[in-house]
């Protein structure tokens, strides 16, 4: 049992931007992206599909690319001194990740000791195409954030996200940090949070709210 536990998205939260949706323009043909983009925007396809259908068009050969472009996004001001503070008040941090695995663990093999666990989606490039697998699809999304957080034991939950698919795992925790996409639609719901820019923001409200 954890006194209290912080849950951290990945695209647009520790990345600086969207990588998964940045892979995605830079290997599937334009006009399908945004055709399947428009689609799901309007209620007609879920984010799963989207994802399905797009990582489905993108030769496993392309990999290598995806994983040159991730290289290139920046990690967000104040990453590595959040985990460095968290792990002196003994406050786990758990990643939880739409993002593919294979960039997901590399991007965040520096900082592997001082996270307690992270949760990414598998990729099968073993066939000609990309194959996404996930053990938490449910609800429209690829990743479902709350199931993972259910696994843990815990007394206080803290998250930090910037978009949509973060908004399930902000209203199970008892402290959230919303940036973005998500701060628009955590206001549209009544769903209390504190704005931040980085992690610094972070870091300094906790230790403070400790």
């Amino acid at each position: 049992m954890y006194d209290k536990i912080l849950f951290l998205d990945f695209d647009g939260t520790i990345t600086s931007e969207e990588t998964l949706e940045g892979s995605m323009r830079r290997t599937i043909e334009p006009k399908l992206y945004e055709e399947k983009h428009k689609e799901m925007l309007s209620g007609k396809l879920t984010l799963s599909q989207v994802l399905h259908m797009g990582f489905g068009t993108i030769p496993s050969s392309k990999l290598g690319e995806i994983m040159d472009y991730v290289k290139t996004v920046p990690i967000r001001k104040g990453f590595e001194e959040l985990l460095d503070a968290m792990q002196q008040i003994n406050i786990p941090v758990v990643v939880i990740s739409g993002g593919l695995s294979p960039y997901v663990n590399e991007k965040l093999a520096p900082y592997k000791d001082k996270l307690l666990n992270i949760h990414s989606v598998d990729l099968d490039c073993n066939g000609p195409y990309m194959k996404l697998i996930s053990d938490y699809e449910q609800d429209g999304e690829i990743m479902q954030k709350t199931l993972i957080m259910a696994e843990y034991d815990y007394n206080f939950a803290i998250c930090a996200g910037d978009s949509y698919t973060d908004v399930r795992m902000a209203h199970e925790a008892d402290l959230v940090f919303a940036r973005d996409n998500l701060a628009v639609l955590l206001d549209k719901k009544g769903k209390h949070y504190e704005p931040w820019n980085d992690f610094h923001d972070i870091r300094n409200f906790i230790m403070n709210f400790e």
